[in-house]
């Protein structure tokens, strides 16, 4: 639907209007609405209904398209019949109205903010803010009722062209502006919630690896032997749940490789790598971003997996898979230990439980022995790099494990670095959580010989072999 076809199709649901009742539906709204402070929930829904009514019988001929602009006059103009005179309280509640026609109700203001990570909608009276900085706050908004939160919803779905019903009660989605979109519905959700949505606003990072270590993420040195390693040919996977800062960190990396070198990235349905550089509006480094193209037609469909192997094709420095899901582990895998850097993210715990989910993701390819799966996993990325959001709020580098891969296929690891928590409590309902980088062990010589044969000076490496989660 276009913005003024949802307007009158609401007003078909609510009740067909009749253009000679238009009068006395503006005579009706007059003493409940005006000059009586602040509209509650329940007037601007008779309000909202009322105005869907007159402009789908008065405009309905001379609105038309896309025409949003026509659609917030004949707002205006219905509320001034209405008796609205006071010129602050008529832009409030002419916004607010356009917003429910054309726009997201409560949640457009959110939508392509940069301050915000995601918005979730819990029920239809429960929506719940987290910012960038990790505080997560209740909006004072909500929706009207079930049925409005449902509708709303259903608008943005529509973007990607997904639908959401009783008969397909979850659906994921895009949105413009790089933002992601998952709902469920009852009977998945409780009737009376209506429906449940997490909508996650993707941004091109700012973040750089000094940030990174003036935080607290990491210390320099935690970051510069990642950045050797990627630049070296030491293929490795950051581990974390959502919102741990995997991709935020993959992108600050990423952005301290040479640009003569070649990169390729790899991702599903939006772009949250931006690695392209410009100087005088000239592109400096060597950078290709892919998006898959999911489709129910099996002609049309373009999986991850297809772009990796169409990397290989294009000579590249590094493949960059923005995070491993399906069946595309089995050639970031093979394409590991053919020799090429490959980098990516995995949605696992620390270095075993991420070797374990990639031998299970290989299996959904080729189900091989499951041993010889998770043995292949682990040469192929012999790193990992466990990020995670702290309770309050802090993204921490927990650890970094390095996994020696024996020729029997016994699995050893070994952490090179990690963060010790020392203190973790819970004052006036904050959290106070303090500790400190360490670093337990030193890297393999297996690993050292590799980053050798791949270039890294000597003199580099041995900054690391001596233990200390920083430099003195």
């Amino acid at each position: 639907y276009t913005a003024v076809q949802y307007v009158f199709k609401a007003a078909v649901y609510n009740r067909r209007a009749d253009p000679q009742n238009t009068r006395s539906e503006i005579q009706r709204c007059v003493p409940r609405h005006c000059g009586g402070g602040a509209v509650n929930s329940q007037e601007f829904s008779e309000l909202l209904q009322s105005t869907q009514r007159h402009i789908s019988a008065v405009y309905s001929g001379a609105v038309n398209g896309n025409k949003k602009e026509q659609l917030r006059a004949y707002t205006e103009q219905y509320l001034r019949q209405s008796g609205y005179t006071d010129e602050t309280e008529l832009k409030a509640l002419t916004d607010r109205l356009y917003s429910e026609m054309a726009e997201y109700s409560v949640l457009t203001k959110y939508l392509g903010r940069k301050d915000i990570e995601e918005v979730n909608i819990n029920g239809w009276d429960d929506i719940a803010v987290t910012y960038r900085n990790g505080i997560t706050e209740k909006a004072d908004e909500h929706f009207l009722s079930p049925r409005h939160a449902e509708d709303i919803i259903k608008r943005l779905l529509h973007h990607s062209g997904m639908i959401i019903d009783n008969a397909s009660p979850i659906a994921q989605g895009h949105l413009p502006g790089n933002t992601r979109i998952t709902a469920v519905k009852s009977p998945v959700v409780d009737e009376d919630r209506g429906i449940a949505a997490s909508i996650r606003l993707l941004h091109n990072s700012d973040i750089t690896t000094g940030k990174i270590v003036t935080v607290g993420t990491a210390t320099n040195k935690m970051v510069d032997f990642l950045c050797m390693c990627l630049r070296y040919g030491v293929s490795f996977l950051v581990a974390g749940a959502t919102s741990s800062g995997k991709t935020t960190l993959l992108n600050a990396l990423l952005d301290t490789v040479p640009d003569g070198k070649r990169i390729f990235t790899i991702e599903s349905g939006s772009r949250e790598l931006s690695l392209v550089k410009k100087k005088n509006g000239k592109v400096v480094n060597n950078v290709v971003h892919t998006l898959s193209r999911p489709s129910e037609d099996e002609g049309l469909n373009i999986a991850q997996e297809d772009l990796v192997v169409a990397a290989l094709r294009f000579d590249p420095d590094i493949v960059v898979v923005g995070e491993i899901r399906d069946s595309e582990a089995y050639s970031a895998v093979e394409a590991s230990l053919t020799g090429h850097t490959v980098v990516s993210t995995i949605h696992a715990l620390a270095a075993d439980a991420a070797h374990t989910r990639l031998a299970l993701l290989c299996q959904k390819k080729f189900p091989i022995k499951f041993e010889t799966s998770l043995s292949q996993a682990a040469q192929a990325f012999p790193l990992v790099v466990f990020a995670h959001r702290l309770e309050d709020s802090n993204r921490k580098i927990m650890d970094i494990s390095e996994c020696i891969v024996s020729g029997d296929g016994n699995r050893q690891y070994h952490t090179l670095f990690r963060y010790s928590i020392t203190e973790n409590t819970v004052k006036n309902g904050k959290y106070i959580i303090k500790g400190h980088f360490e670093q337990p062990e030193i890297m393999s010589d297996s690993l050292k010989k590799r980053l050798l044969q791949y270039g890294a000076p000597a003199d580099v490496l041995r900054k690391f072999e001596t233990k200390g989660a920083d430099y003195k």
